[in-house]
């Protein structure tokens, strides 16, 4: 018989197959009856008095949201013409955990804080300088104040000053334009330097902040509209796949690109180079497609992603042999601005990202809410993220309310392993978020779960976030 979490996986896996069959009604699509044609009919612009910007804490500088004539700036003496301005936002997230059973068992009730700073130096269109950094936490312990485990109870502070971000980015032909007046030459390089994020297969195969440089060019390409070439090279402050920080580690990686008719394809190559103290060498692969399909009636968004790790020395929690199979495919209901959604998985042997951040958790993040990492405190997601011999999914639904000032979620999922080994697990979940201004929103967290011969454990938690 075949449990619900696989008949989940083989329903997504045989929806979205379809996506990559070109079909008859797809090539209808262009035609004067399809839904996605642009109106004949033009759209008068917004009143300016109609437009309510949202701005920064600080602004110094062109406003990030302001409208009217751009300064004249000064021109360098390579020939761009900057015109600085600088903006400090951030957010910040306070929220209340309620674990039973935790994780290893007992209880946990806390609630956990995040404040994320960031100074903005614009300095042209495609230049800037971003400095951020997290003073409320520490390589993923949070700022918190613990009810239970009562061994814990009290106010634990966590903090940091370290930046974990600064880079400056831009593109090589808007810096040095008297290198090539009549824009023949092959300059629109661009291109970062500093601690940045690097984000490969919407963060399955790396997630993570690290001191990096990276190189981007977009080709032509016969039958794509674009294609995009990228060479990154990180050499400190990576996390391996058990989210711990490493020293002597290094990245090296090719991500690519291309958009085509009916596709946007990316595939991706990185090897690790690492002592054997911080978990060893290995080499990492990804391929993924997206594309939008006619079935049934309705269009689909899909989503299908191959992922493979190998170790090359010896298998361990930082880089393991393995392979992940992905899939989700999501759609509009007639009539609504609402969004159902179906996710899918399947690991073979012990799959492992490349690098994940302190707060990233396991590379299954994606496949719904009850898979996710909160990124606060020790609220760990009903059905985990990790993907070790294991099959399962979700399937929810999200209601848009209210003109978009809240939302509620609710999915359904399961998991279990593909060999004896190992517990299935079920569990139900909902998200709730309500806007309180433009600069506040509050979020409500709940699931049930019950695993393999255990009771019914649940998590609960609510938490406000503030965007200045």
């Amino acid at each position: 018989m075949i449990s619900p979490p696989q008949s989940m996986f083989f329903g997504a896996v045989l929806l979205i197959a379809l996506s990559m069959t070109p079909s008859e009604a797809l090539a209808q699509q262009a035609g004067d009856d399809s839904p996605s044609r642009l109106s004949d009919q033009p759209i008068p612009l917004v009143d300016e008095d109609q437009i309510r910007p949202n701005p920064p804490l600080i602004q110094i500088g062109p406003g990030l949201l302001t409208t009217g004539e751009l300064g004249s700036g000064f021109t360098l003496p390579t020939g761009a013409v900057w015109r600085p301005s600088l903006w400090i936002y951030g957010s910040f997230r306070s929220g209340v955990n309620s674990v039973d059973p935790a994780p290893g068992g007992g209880r946990i009730l806390e609630l956990a804080n995040r404040l994320d700073l960031f100074a903005n130096l614009q300095l042209s269109g495609t230049e800037r300088i971003l400095i951020g950094m997290q003073p409320l936490q520490e390589e993923g312990r949070f700022s918190r104040y613990v009810w239970h485990p009562t061994s814990d109870e009290g106010w634990t502070t966590e903090s940091s000053t370290k930046l974990t971000t600064f880079f400056f980015e831009g593109e090589i032909g808007e810096i040095f334009p008297r290198l090539d007046p009549t824009d023949h030459l092959p300059l629109d390089i661009g291109f970062s330097v500093g601690r940045w994020g690097i984000d490969l297969q919407d963060g399955m195969l790396v997630n993570d902040k690290m001191d990096a440089v990276g190189l981007t060019k977009f080709f032509p390409v016969a039958g794509t509209s674009t294609t995009r070439f990228t060479l990154f090279y990180g050499w400190a402050e990576l996390h391996r796949d058990d989210n711990v920080l490493t020293e002597e580690t290094k990245l090296y990686g090719i991500s690519t690109e291309a958009d085509t008719l009916q596709h946007t394809i990316e595939a991706d190559l990185v090897y690790i180079r690492s002592p054997e103290s911080e978990g060893g060498n290995g080499i990492y692969a990804g391929l993924g497609s997206q594309q939008r399909i006619k079935a049934f009636g309705r269009v689909f968004n899909s989503t299908v992603r191959l992922m493979n790790s190998h170790a090359l020395d010896q298998s361990n929690a930082q880089v393991s042999d393995g392979t992940l199979l992905f899939a989700e495919t999501s759609t509009s209901p007639f009539g609504t601005r609402d969004n159902a959604y179906l996710t899918a998985f399947i690991g073979f042997g012990e799959f492992s990202s490349a690098a994940r951040g302190p707060t990233k958790g396991g590379p299954l993040g994606k496949a719904g809410l009850l898979f996710a990492a909160p990124g606060l405190g020790r609220f760990k997601p009903a059905l985990g993220n990790r993907a070790d011999n294991s099959v399962g999914g979700a399937i929810g639904y999200q209601w848009m309310l209210e003109g978009d000032l809240r939302q509620l979620v609710v999915e359904a999922g399961g998991r279990a392993p593909l060999e004896g080994e190992g517990t299935s697990s079920i569990a139900a979940g909902l998200r709730y978020q309500q806007k309180i201004s433009d600069n506040m929103m509050a979020q409500v967290d709940g699931y049930s779960r019950r695993n393999e011969g255990d009771d019914w454990g649940q998590g609960l938690r609510a938490e406000i976030v503030v965007k200045f």
